[in-house]
């Protein structure tokens, strides 16, 4: 991890005591944090502005390294912060090798308060933005289904003499009978 002295994001109280920062775990904080120092601005002061809000990203695979987390994790933390109005997702991406999805980012970017979501959080989210693969066909065939019996037993997917295997083999391997010389 390669961190530069002398940057940070600072949020004023009223980001930080909202409860929809307050309903974000963890996870959902360090993804908010990688995404908002993604962000790049031209001017000081009150002439700052935003010039990459709406194209920024953070992949799956860099959270995961950066932080140790599962893929599973990231997800959960890209939901929780659209569900509570920190971010908006842009650009739906994964159509084919380095299409990042693109996100944008509703707090501390000098947006007019009416586009700040996290605002109105408790009263309104929006869940219904996330996300969701539709049509995953892969494995349908093949997913447990309510009411479906188990492999019994005696039917061993595994050879006579496989040993990684929940079902235990037929025989015991013959390099056990084998003493070295």
């Amino acid at each position: 991890m390669n961190i530069k002295k002398g940057g940070g994001a600072w949020y004023p109280n009223e980001v930080w005591y909202s409860d929809a920062y307050q309903d974000l775990n963890l996870s959902g904080r360090e993804l908010f944090h990688c995404l908002r120092t993604e962000l790049r601005y031209s001017g000081k002061g009150k002439k700052r502005r935003f010039i990459n809000n709406g194209e920024l990203s953070y992949t799956e695979t860099s959270f995961k390294k950066q932080y140790g987390y599962c893929s599973s994790t990231y997800l959960k933390a890209r939901n929780k912060l659209i569900e509570v109005g920190f971010i908006k997702q842009t650009y739906r991406g994964g159509n084919c090798r380095g299409d990042r999805a693109k996100y944008k980012i509703l707090v501390c970017t000098s947006l007019p308060v009416r586009e700040e979501r996290w605002r109105r959080y408790p009263q309104e989210n929006w869940a219904h933005e996330i996300p969701i693969i539709k049509k995953q066909s892969i494995g349908r065939n093949t997913r447990w289904k309510k009411g479906q019996s188990g492999r019994k037993k005696k039917d061993s997917t595994l050879p006579n003499r496989d040993l990684n295997g929940n079902i235990p083999p037929n025989e015991r391997h013959p390099s056990q009978y084998e003493l070295p010389i």
